[in-house]
Parts: C-alpha cells; structure tokens; sequence
C-alpha cells in the first residue's frame, strides 16, 4: 500500500488519490452517520438543537479512512514523534486532522506537553477536527492547561468538535469576564453554533463589556443559522456604534428590508455606521449599486472612498461602468480607489479602462499605472512603453520597474539619464531600479556608474552594487580604487564595504591600507578587519601596524579582548601606560567586558591613576559587574579628592542596588557638597525604601535649588509625602518659578489627586492635562471622534 512516504505522486497518482476521496465523501457517508465520532449522543444533541443551521456533516471537517487518503496512521504517528521543526509537526498534524482516531491521539499525546512553542497547538488543533469523544476529553482537560497559548488553542479546538461536552466548557468559559480564554471561548461557540450557542451570544452581544461584545458579534457573524442572522440584524440598531458597526460587517445577505436599512444608515451622518453600511451594501449585488453611486459621488471624501471599495466588491458589468466614471471624474482618493477595484475586478472592459486611465493625464492622480503594471500582456506593454516615451518624469519613473526587469533598451537609456544627470533623489532612485533589474545590461549600467561617478553618487551606487554582488571581481577592484582614492569619505566607506564582503581580495586590500601614511585610513581597515576571522597572518598585520598607530592599537586591542586572546590584555596594559586619558578610558570599558581577573586587576590599577578621567572610566566599569569588593571600592571612591569622581562614584553605586551601596547614596545625600547630593538623586529615585522617599522630600525643599530642582525632577516614584511636597511648593508664593514649574510638571505626570484651587495652579504652571493622563498614560478620555 502506498504510504506518507512513498505515494508517487504522477498525475495518475494524483488523479486516484482524488478518486479516492470523492468516493470517501459518498461512500462513506454512511459509515460516518452510522458509526463515526459525529454519532455520539452528545453530537447529536447539538445537531438536534439547530433550526436553519448547516448540517452537522457539512459543518465538520472532512475525515476519511487512513488507507482511503493513501496514508499509513503507523508511519505518520513515527514521523509526527521523530519531527525536527514546527513546521513539520504542523504539515503532519494536517494530515493526521483527517485520518486520526483515538488511537493516534493516544499515540502522539507526548507531543501535548512539548517545550517547543506552536507544537502543542497544532496538535491539540488536529484533535479538535478528529472529535472523538476521548479527543473532547483531551480537550477539555487543557482548558485548564497553565501554558496560556496551550490552554488558549485547546479552546479553540473545543469548538471544532461540535459536540455538547465542549459545548457546556465553552458556554463556562465564555460567561466569565475576565477569564483570558473568553474570547477563544466565544469564538468557539460561534463555529459550535448550535441554538443554545446563539441564544448565549445574543446575551453577550448586548453586554456592557465593548471586547466581549464585540468577540460575540463575530461569532454570530460566523453561525449560518437564521436565528443568528436575525440577532445581527437587531444589533445593527445597538446603542455603541461601534457593535452595530460590527454587526453590519457580519452580515452575510442583504434583502430587500436591510437595503432600506442600510440606504437610511448611510445618510445618517455617523462615520462608523456610513463606512459598516457602505461595505455590508457591497454584499447586495446590484442591487446596492444605487445608494452606492449616490455615496461615491455626492458623499464626504472618506464616505466616497468607502463607495467605492463596495462597489469593487459587487463586481459586473454595472460596477465596472460605474468605477469608469469615477475613475475619468472623481477626486484623487475615490480616483484611486476605483483604480484599485477595476484591477481586483479584471476583465476586458476593467483593463481597458485602466490603461485608459494610465495614458491620461490623470494618470497620477488614479494610480492606473502602478496597477497595469502588475498586469501581463502586449497591450500592457505597449502602454507602458508609450509612457516612458510621452509620460513625465513621474510617469516614466512609475513604468520603468517592469520594463527593466524585461530588457527594455528604452528603459534602460532612460534609467542611466536619470542616474547621471537627475537630481539627488532621481539618481538614487533610477539606480536602486538598476540594482533590481536583475538583468546583465542593468548591472553593466550600474557598475559602469559607479566607475565614472564621484562623491555621493559613486558611494550610493558601490553600496547597491555590494548588497546585490557582493563577490563581483569588477566590484572588488573599484572598491579598491575608492579604498586609495585619498577622498575621506569614500575611501571609509570603501573599508567599511570590504570589510562586510570578506572575500580573500578584500582582506589583502584592507591589509595593505594598514601600513599606508593614512593613519585614520589604517584604523578604519583595522576596524573593517574585525569582522574577518582573526587568523595568524591577519593578527601579525595588525601587531604590526599598531605599534606606531594608536587607532590601530585601540582597535585592536578591542578584538583581541573579544576573542579572549592574552595579547588583548598585554595591548590593554600598554594602553593604560600610555599618556593618552581617551586610550585608557577606551581600554578600561573593553576590560570591564571581558571580565577575566587579568582584566579586574588592570581595571584596580586604573582606580589609582593619577589622571581624573582614567579613575572616572574605571570607576563607571565597577557597576557592570558589581561583587563586595567593588561597592567597597566604590565606597571609598565616594570620597576621592576629585569632584567628578565622586560624583560618577556615587552615580555607580545607584546602579549597584545593594544595601551598603544604598546606605552610601543615603549618606552621600546629606552631603555638605551640592554636586554630591545631584550625584547621589538618581539613585536615591531608584530605591524601594521609605528612607529614599523622605530623604527625596527632604532634597526637595534643599537650600541649593539646583539640588531641589533635580530632586522634584526625579520625584516619579516615592509614596504620598511626595505628592504632599510638590503641591506644597506649588502653593508656597515664596517658592521660585523654576521649582514650582517642575513641581507642577511632577504632580500632573504623577496623576495626583488635586484639590480644585491647587489643580488651577497645577493648569496654569504645567497647561491642562494630556489627553493620555498621567504618568504612563494610565488616563486616557475620549475627547472627539479620533484619538
């Protein structure tokens, strides 16, 4: 028997295996009434219950017996077991959705507690379409499942079972607010879709909750019953537009009574009822045509648009005529959108129009050009070459993609103009078009520029030639004239772009700039080389070009560090003794990177360096790794002899957050130096300790106002004596400007609670309040119709 594996899959195969499964839908028709997983009693329950509904079998999925489909259950239990990605569980999964039982469930159950993410999903979705009662079971135990995602498509799955057990699960889950799985819940009743399904989303259609009515309205968008198609009509008159709004996007039919109603909906003014009114009109035929033309051409400018959408969604001979004149007479927005429903209609009379249209001189303000252009055929072509012979510049621009990906030699000598001689915008756009020809002539154009060009030009053009070729030898060479071209700029960017290739050519290039008289040329290869792997031969370059370059040294020592290479912390030590402040700092951060106890022990020795900016650097890197050792250092560091020291000093310990660093910052805050208690703010804000909010209000009201100015600034935390303080100083007429300006600032980012003479004040210091509320905009009001 053929299996999973091995079934050809000749025409002749592929005409008997559909053969096969036409003569499962009739044969075993039966065979699934009878004794199938749709014949338990609580399935038939649900299918009794229906008045109007599609059929039960018609509902399901399709099944049919494993050797029927050509499949072997075995071998495909094995594969699903055995499979590497996600992607295979789910094509497997597909399969065993068809031809499972009871058996396989059991058989591949492992695969329901699988760590990789998507897996447990897809089988508990393949269970939901093979609906045994012992698959319902399976599903119904997972609706309690703590992996959200896992409980969430169990869930789902209920509802593809049709039966009543999953039923009375999604009817619980789908009656408490709150519960995450509601909406999946909802959903699940609509496809369900039984009388008591509908009679219970009707009930939460009408709720007060927007999202649970909202989930309700599609779900009975998604349930053939008349009883549903009935609610959905009633909910078109519900109070919140934005639930008729949705209910009129689930209307299926229109008759004659609905088309009145929607004729009386679309003049009634509100934009969300116009535009559910408009694109459930589109679902009329014809029939809808009247009120939809009236609308797409006397309406508002976004009613129009909306029209126009429904009309393409008719489709026929009136549509098309009628997507005709507003294409020849409309505004610019109803213009295009027409443009677009002709070309989703098709059709002789649709293309004609639009090619028409692309020959006008409305041809840019429709936008036929863009569509004609995803169209085949030699009057396409030949519209489009009309175009870039007669068309302006945005014209031809517009028509010149598809032609130059088709060999056109007028394409192309218009391409090469616009890229030699066109302004900035149009040479960087014809070339980027010359990039993506993806022809012989177009790449032989675009090299042929970037030979002959300079400055910008020539920069843009190397770039697009690198990303698309980036091994073409013709490339390589004139990114090597451009590397020894003695222009700053374009010869950084030629290392840079050499370094990204990577080829052997590349590398000797770049190896070559190291030992030039350019210093920065060399420090720029240096860095370009990085990216390469560091080899023997590239390091001794690189060793040998650093000893009298700095740059190169610097860079070096950066890769060498990465690597964990011990001539990394040897050029580190070097760098450090070196009277270079910049150097060290820059050795001091790759040390702190690294973290080896060679880098510890180099970065001590830095904390005692005479020069200020070295014991700064040194200082900053202790809070990358923070141990005992280093908050005591930082500690003492607190006190050094330089104000700036003990000023980053104290700024690292914020970030520290241990208790003794957190005692130095309270310490430090009481300071008689005002640059230290500044210093010592940030990381007071930061703590989640009473002590940190009352010294915060205490530095509030300090003596120095720079130090209370940060102090109010920094007031984004902290318990209510915050909010005490600020709308003290708010009150306080002895209070300066600038503080009661921040304080002000403060309490409304705070969303304080305000008295109404101190909300006044508050008004009239910081303006009125956003209209997304406070601090993390926690207080959004609906102040007009957008937002």
């Amino acid at each position: 028997m053929p299996t999973l594996s091995n079934l050809p899959l000749t025409p002749t195969a592929r005409w008997k295996l559909a053969s096969a499964l036409l003569a499962a839908i009739a044969g075993y028709a039966l065979f699934f009434r009878d004794t199938g997983p749709s014949n338990t009693p609580a399935t038939k329950a649900v299918a009794s219950s229906r008045s109007g509904a599609l059929p039960e079998q018609f509902r399901r999925s399709l099944r049919v017996p494993a050797d029927v489909a050509g499949i072997s259950k075995t071998e495909l239990v094995e594969r699903l077991l055995a499979a590497r990605s996600v992607k295979d569980v789910q094509i497997l999964t597909s399969k065993l959705a068809i031809v499972g039982d009871d058996e396989t469930i059991q058989a591949v159950m492992p695969l329901v507690d699988d760590s990789r993410r998507g897996v447990p999903e897809s089988v508990l979705g393949a269970f939901g379409q093979i609906g045994t009662e012992h698959a319902v079971d399976v599903l119904v135990a997972h609706a309690k499942d703590d992996r959200p995602l896992v409980r969430a498509a169990a869930i789902r799955a209920l509802g593809a079972t049709q039966s009543q057990k999953a039923e009375q699960v999604l009817v619980e889950i789908a009656q408490k607010a709150g519960d995450p799985g509601q909406d999946d819940a909802i959903a699940a009743l609509g496809e369900i879709g039984s009388d008591h399904a509908v009679e219970l989303l009707v009930k939460l259609a009408n709720t007060a909750d927007f999202q649970t009515a909202n989930s309700a309205v599609y779900a009975l968008g998604s349930v053939t019953s008349p009883e549903a198609s009935a609610a959905l009509r009633k909910l078109i008159d519900a109070p919140d537009a934005r639930i008729a709004t949705a209910a009129l996007a689930s209307i299926d039919s229109v008759d004659a009574a609905m088309l009145d109603k929607l004729a009386q909906l679309v003049k009634s003014g509100d934009p969300q009822l116009v535009h559910g009114a408009l694109a459930a009109l589109g679902k009329a035929g014809e029939a809808g045509i009247p009120v939809l033309r009236e609308a797409a051409l006397r309406g508002s400018m976004n009613t129009r648009w909306a029209a126009v959408s429904a009309i393409g969604e008719i489709g026929g001979a009136k549509a098309t005529e009628l997507l005709g004149e507003i294409l020849n007479t409309g505004d610019r927005q109803s213009a295009s959108a027409a443009a677009a429903a002709l070309a989703h209609i098709g059709g002789p009379e649709a293309r004609e129009l639009l090619i028409n249209a692309a020959l006008s001189d409305r041809a840019q303000i429709t936008g036929a050009l863009a569509h004609i252009s995803q169209m085949d055929g030699e009057d396409i072509d030949a519209a489009l070459a009309k175009v870039i012979k007669d068309g302006s510049s945005a014209e031809r621009r517009a028509a010149l993609p598809r032609l130059l990906k088709a060999g056109n030699e007028e394409a192309l000598r218009i391409a090469v103009d616009l890229a030699t001689k066109g302004s900035r915008n149009e040479k960087y756009e014809a070339m980027q078009l010359l990039s993506n020809a993806g022809t012989p002539k177009a790449w032989d154009a675009l090299l042929d520029i970037a030979g002959k060009s300079r400055g910008q030009t020539r920069l843009s053009a190397l770039e697009m030639l690198a990303q698309a070729r980036p091994a073409d030898p013709t490339l390589e060479a004139l990114l090597g004239d451009s590397l020894f071209s003695g222009r700053r700029d374009e010869s950084m960017y030629a290392a840079s772009v050499l370094g990204r290739i990577g080829t052997e050519q590349a590398r000797q290039s770049l190896i070559s700039a190291l030992g030039g008289n350019d210093k920065e040329l060399a420090a720029a290869a240096a860095g370009a080389l990085g990216q390469a792997p560091m080899t023997d031969s590239l390091k001794s370059a690189l060793l040998a070009a650093s000893r009298d370059n700095p740059q190169v040294k610097t860079q070096l020592m950066h890769q060498l560090i990465n690597n964990g290479s011990p001539d990394g912390i040897r050029l580190a030590e070097e760098v450090l003794a070196s009277k270079d402040p910049a150097a060290a700092s820059a050795a001091i951060y790759a040390l702190a990177g690294a973290g080896t106890p060679e880098a510890k022990r180099l970065i001590e020795r830095a904390i005692t360096s005479s020069d200020p900016q070295v014991r700064i650097a040194a200082v900053s890197s202790l809070g990358q790794n923070p141990d005992d050792a280093s908050t005591d250092t930082l500690v003492r560091l607190a006190r050094d002899s330089d104000p700036t020291v003990r000023a980053t000093a104290i700024q690292t310990l914020g970030q520290v957050g241990s208790e003794n660093a957190q005692a130095a910052i309270l310490e430090a805050t009481r300071s008689g130096r005002p640059e230290e208690r500044i210093a010592a703010i940030g990381g007071l804000a930061s703590m989640d300790d009473p002590r940190a909010s009352q010294q915060l209000v205490n530095l509030m009201r300090d003596a120095d106002p720079n130090v209370a100015q940060t102090a109010i600034s920094s007031a984004y935390n902290g318990g209510p004596e915050v909010d005490q303080t600020l709308t003290q100083i708010v009150n306080d007429p002895g209070a300066k400007p600038e503080l009661k300006s921040a304080a002000a600032n403060q309490l409304r980012s705070r969303g304080a609670d305000l008295d109404d003479a101190t909300d006044k004040l508050v008004t009239q210091l910081a303006g009125p309040a956003s209209a997304y509320g406070g601090y993390g905009y926690g207080g959004y009001y609906g102040g007009g119709e957008d937002y």
